[in-house]
């Protein structure tokens, strides 16, 4: 059976050609799962300079927008043990070391860890979704479009615009901004909350005068959505005003003017935003504590520290009620996994050990262990990985937050682990993300007998692009 381009499996006969079943192994390279993408390198290798001759026609012309896909190119180049293979590698491994430079300086300016910006997304997708529940109750099949866009996983401002733009005569005249910007001025609430997205997705810093006074004095879905849009935009002249509907707005407007104010990163909003670790309301707590942790600052450590103290079940019961909420926990722990420093350590063990906590706060706690980068932690996560007798997630949890060590030792064991059927998955991400500090470990698994266990190897050095992984990558395939 051959995978055809339409995602169905054909019957190979006689009459089908060699180019012909190159190029359906080639296509399962692209949209096959992960087995299904080394089976088909596998097979591909047997045909030789053939195969060869394709693939690398494929690579060079960059056909593939996929990184992903165009490893598995290379790994099934490989396979062919064509002569060209270490100069095609080696070009690769060139534009993948560019492309790795580039990230790590956007990490560099970030410093944030993905925990906290997945985390800050999620707070993002709740407020979208309850503007698409608003929108439906107001206007009933009249906006549709509009909850679809603010529904969607990947957001699209020109589904905004076209629906802002709407009430607009084609001859209108100014730009779209423009046209925007005025469209803020519209009768309809449906209409701004559209505008107010497109100008925040488009980061339209000229839109800030226009959009800050509605964040005061329009009706909360609109306000809520002004609030995301001045936190897209970034811009610190926003920042004044959203202190201020953090503590005056509704419940929504204050938890999305505090998640704003950490987009945005001015340190001048810490004291305002440490106040809020205090409101009546568990979703403002818990967007207070992802701004503090996205700002960084160290004075929010002992609050935080606080926060889960407080908040910590004794006999049932915990100091502070609204502190024993379980998404107002994990936000505290992501933070203070992002400022780290002394005490937090030893803080963030202890809910991770604390077989009383929840399982997905306990999940948060190593997550945001692995991030403080302190060696005790490190060791704290083995010794949960190692232990049998703890949930299987949670294990898992410790086992990708040991690779955000950038440490040789946890590099070793996520090695140790490509071939488990449990956590193998979980070692090539965390490896394929630790970059160069894994690529020895990964460079000694390639003399492996085990013809699986080297292919995983191989890919995840393709992935990771360091050039003194070229010739053992050759000497390896011969």
């Amino acid at each position: 059976m051959e995978f055809g381009g339409n995602g169905t499996f054909t019957p190979i006969g006689t009459g089908i050609s060699r180019e012909d079943r190159i190029t359906n192994l080639t296509q399962r390279l692209e949209v096959g799962d992960h087995e299904t993408k080394l089976s088909a390198a596998a097979e591909l290798g047997r045909f030789g300079e053939t195969a060869a001759d394709a693939l690398i026609e494929r690579i060079e012309s960059n056909i593939s927008s996929s990184g992903e896909v165009n490893s598995y190119m290379l790994l099934a180049l490989l396979e062919t043990r064509d002569s060209r293979t270490e100069t095609v590698l080696s070009e690769s491994f060139k534009k993948i070391q560019e492309s790795n430079e580039i990230t790590a300086e956007e990490q560099a300016e970030n410093e944030i860890s993905a925990d906290i910006l997945q985390a800050i997304e999620e707070k993002d997708r709740a407020m979208r979704r309850n503007l698409a529940i608003s929108l439906d109750r107001d206007y009933n099949d009249e906006t549709n479009s509009l909850e679809a866009a603010l529904r969607a996983e990947e957001q699209n401002s020109s589904i905004y615009d076209s629906f802002a733009l709407s009430e607009f005569e084609p001859d209108e005249p100014g730009s779209e901004t423009e046209k925007l910007i005025k469209a803020l001025k519209s009768d309809s609430g449906s209409i701004r909350i559209a505008a107010l997205m497109a100008l925040g997705e488009r980061k339209e810093a000229a839109a800030i005068d226009s959009i800050t006074p509605i964040l005061t004095r329009d009706y909360s879905p609109v306000q809520s959505s002004a609030a995301y849009a001045l936190g897209e935009i970034g811009d610190e002249r926003a920042v004044e005003v959203l202190i201020k509907q953090m503590k005056d707005g509704s419940d929504s407007v204050r938890s999305n003017s505090a998640i704003a104010l950490g987009k945005i990163g001015k340190e001048t909003a810490v004291p305002d935003l440490i106040q809020r670790l205090r409101d009546n309301r568990a979703v403002v707590r818990s967007s207070a504590a992802l701004a503090l942790g996205k700002i960084g600052s160290e004075t929010a450590r002992e609050p935080l520290i606080e926060v889960l103290n407080s908040g910590k079940l004794i006999d049932g019961r915990a100091k502070d009620s609204v502190n024993a909420n379980e998404d107002v926990r994990k936000s505290a722990i992501l933070a203070l996994g992002e400022i780290g420093g002394p005490g937090v350590t030893e803080v963030l063990t202890d809910i991770l050990i604390d077989k009383e906590e929840r399982l997905s706060v306990r999940m948060a706690a190593a997550a945001a262990l692995g991030n403080t980068g302190d060696p005790q932690a490190m060791e704290t996560l083995k010794n949960v990985f190692n232990d049998r007798n703890t949930d299987t997630n949670l294990r898992n949890q410790a086992f990708l937050a040991l690779g955000k060590s950038k440490n040789q030792e946890a590099a070793e064991l996520l090695v140790e682990k490509l071939g488990d059927r449990e956590f193998g998955d979980s070692a090539r991400k965390a490896l394929s993300e630790m970059g160069e500090v894994a690529v020895d470990p990964l460079i000694e698994n390639l003399k492996t007998t085990d013809r699986r266990a080297r292919d995983e190897t191989a890919l995840i050095l393709i992935e990771i692009g360091d050039p003194k992984a070229v010739n053992p990558l050759i000497e390896a395939y011969q």
